[in-house]
């Protein structure tokens, strides 16, 4: 017996991680999901649809693509042959050393519109900028340079969600600016709106607490930052603030960490979600 349609796709989103955009699209343009209607026409999910999307979740994080997901569901012991993720990162590398921004917007917009966030950036976006950062040859400056400003320009126009939790992003030690507006874009796909704060300054963090209202700050942590530091700093932070990026991995093996902290703002939310309240009831 189908389960009976009770979710609206806010709340889908909500328990899901898949923003209503991607959602839409996989109805849509694959068939894969068959949301029932209100008599105004808004789509109400069952639990039935709930576990399907986690199924579709389950095939992506293992490098299938969205237009094949729909046979492998179909069939009792599907076989897996080849990477989504490595074809996407071969795909947006080639774009960026054509110097083809067109192409390379147009890849973009079509990951970010059929794909969860989380996914996109850990398996497709930051291997591919990690790619680009080691490249070696005359013109890689420039390429690299060209690929992170249309990713900038692009992340900021995809910022769009006007309800939610409000989550301060502030930088600090040595960070590429591209990790706030990354975390930005995370954040979306977890139903927040997120404000810049760009390099954390502890002598204007309460004035802009204060004015900004924001309900909780994540500091993205870069090199540099010393056990002092940590120690210094604590107070000025507010009382719903936490720690990511990659390098907290090393303050924390040194114990120097006094916030709750993840690698990403995703495993915050999953690790932390009581006090992080990205996902409001």
């Amino acid at each position: 017996m189908a389960s009976e349609p009770l979710y609206p796709i806010r709340d889908v989103s909500r328990l899901t991680g898949i923003n209503p955009v991607t959602l839409r699209a996989w109805q849509r343009r694959y068939g894969l999901l068959k949301p029932a209607r209100t008599e105004k026409g808004h789509r109400l999910y069952s639990d039935d649809d709930i576990a399907l999307i986690r199924q579709i979740l389950h095939w992506l994080d293992q490098g299938v693509s969205i237009g094949q997901v729909k046979g492998l569901l179909a069939e009792p012991a599907p076989e897996v042959t080849g990477s989504n993720w490595e074809q996407a990162r071969e795909r947006l590398m080639t774009a960026a050393q054509q110097l083809n921004l067109g192409r390379l917007e147009a890849e973009l917009l079509e990951l970010t519109s059929l794909y969860p966030a989380e996914l996109v950036l850990r398996r497709v976006v930051e291997p591919w900028l990690l790619a680009l950062a080691r490249l070696q040859r005359p013109d890689a400056q420039l390429i690299e340079q060209s690929a992170l400003s249309l990713l900038k320009r692009l992340m900021h126009q995809l910022l769009t969600i006007k309800t939610g939790p409000v989550i301060a992003v502030a930088r600090v030690g040595q960070v590429r600016e591209q990790q706030a507006v990354l975390t930005q874009y995370e954040l979306q796909g977890l139903e927040c709106r997120s404000l810049d704060l760009g390099v954390l300054d502890p002598l204007t963090l309460p004035l802009a607490e204060g004015r900004l209202k924001f309900d909780t700050l994540v500091v993205i942590l870069g090199a540099g930052l010393s056990q002092s530091w940590f120690n210094d700093m604590d107070a000025a932070f507010p009382q719903h603030s936490f720690f990511t990026g990659e390098l907290g991995t090393l303050y924390q093996q040194q114990g120097w960490l006094n916030r709750p902290f993840a690698v990403t703002v995703s495993e915050i939310e999953r690790e932390h979600d009581a006090s992080f309240s990205l996902v409001q009831s």
